[in-house]
């Protein structure tokens, strides 16, 4: 296990923003971890929320929010 799924599993429920390898970045709010993906429940930039689902391997940097 990684220090980025470890971390990401004990903030389930915390705001992140996740930045990506390809430059891309969600912020959110975490919903769900495990060894391989992390799911969040993006922030409300259409007209519904959605879950986006991320593999670790995909990800650059996670930005965790103390709240």
């Amino acid at each position: 296990m990684s220090i980025l799924s470890e971390q990401t599993k004990k903030s389930i429920g915390k705001n992140v923003i996740i930045f990506l390898n390809n430059g891309w970045k969600y912020s959110g709010k975490i919903t769900n971890a495990d060894d391989v993906y992390v799911e969040i429940l993006r922030d409300q930039e259409y007209t519904s929320a959605r879950y986006k689902i991320i593999k670790y391997d995909d990800i650059k940097d996670i930005d965790i929010m103390l709240d």
